[in-house]
């Protein structure tokens, strides 16, 4: 069926593209997507060594599920032809009510809302398929790339439409989208991504390029009034002036530099501790669990290059 996924992909709206579309691939920008769609832009990926492994593992894993159940998953694939482009959906396995979604991967989470990346797409086969309930099979991928299928290994996910209604919401927006999207693409070949944009994004981020400028400016300030500084310093030092005021009233004082000095610091060696008195170590070491906080969210901003000025 691999072949058969890779034919036609400008002409519809596939499971692998979801997560593109919403902005959740670090692979490829949901831009670069909408130029290929539109027939402006090749897609020269044809695949890697983690690709083709999670192409072999793919039936191995969709086997031993099987094994368990008394209704086999089977491949599956349906084509919805749309005027501007059509929804295809290759699944790694369906029954009448329900769809398996396989992933080999090398990042093992502990909840299934963690693997949005993947239930996106899960979800929008649900969607085409009009089924209420899904299975995402997430298969912890060796160093080693062994093809060797070990159980223990294998992460399985009931998915149950009712459960993700905001989410599966949040898909069919961003297809909505994206369509519209790419019919302004398809009428001008050369319209820039920020055209795209909700009007108040590209509004606010002009007012902060502005803000960006003008403190460009102020760290070039800082830094040749750092230099004139060390200048005045050496020359007020040369000349033995300790001090004098200027005729607009500034006073313009030296401090000289400090004396360099040593400090003892007294520090508890803990390794050393451990690894000569474990027992004791033990008897008044304990174990609390707290809630390490992530990383806040934030805007990067990123100065073109010369060449691209």
């Amino acid at each position: 069926m691999q072949e058969t996924v890779k034919q036609n992909r400008d002409k519809y709206i596939g499971g692998s593209d979801i997560p593109i579309i919403m902005n959740l691939s670090p692979f490829k920008s949901r831009y670069d997507l909408l130029l290929e769609k539109a027939g402006y832009k090749e897609d020269t990926f044809s695949g890697n060594a983690f690709t083709e492994y999670g192409n072999v593992m793919e039936e191995k894993i969709r086997n031993h599920i099987n094994s368990t159940r008394k209704v086999p998953f089977l491949e599956g694939q349906k084509i919805i032809e749309r005027d501007i482009i059509g929804y295809r959906a290759h699944t790694d396995g369906e029954t009448e009510d329900e769809i398996l979604e396989i992933k080999t991967t090398s990042e093992i989470h502990e909840t299934l809302g963690e693997y949005k990346i993947y239930l996106v797409q899960l979800l929008f086969y649900m969607l085409i398929e009009e089924k209420d309930r899904g299975t995402l099979a997430v298969y912890e991928r060796p160093n080693d790339l062994s093809e060797e299928f070990d159980v223990s290994r294998l992460h399985i996910y009931e998915v149950k439409a009712e459960d993700w209604l905001s989410l599966a919401e949040e898909v069919t927006e961003a297809e909505k989208k994206f369509i519209e999207d790419l019919k302004k693409v398809k009428d001008n070949p050369f319209i820039e991504e920020a055209e795209l944009l909700p009007a108040e994004i590209p509004e606010i981020a002009k007012n902060i390029l502005a803000f960006e400028e003008q403190l460009s400016l102020m760290k070039k300030t800082e830094e040749r009034i750092k230099s004139e500084k060390a200048r005045l310093k050496a020359a007020m030092e040369r000349a033995g002036v300790k001090s004098w005021k200027t005729p607009n009233g500034y006073r313009i004082t030296l401090v000289e530099d400090g004396m360099d000095r040593v400090e003892e610091k007294t520090s508890f060696d803990e390794k050393n501790f451990k690894s000569d008195l474990p027992e004791i170590y033990m008897k008044y070491s304990k174990t609390e669990k707290k809630i390490i906080k992530g990383r806040a969210g934030y805007v990067k901003i990123t100065a073109p290059k010369e060449s691209e000025g």
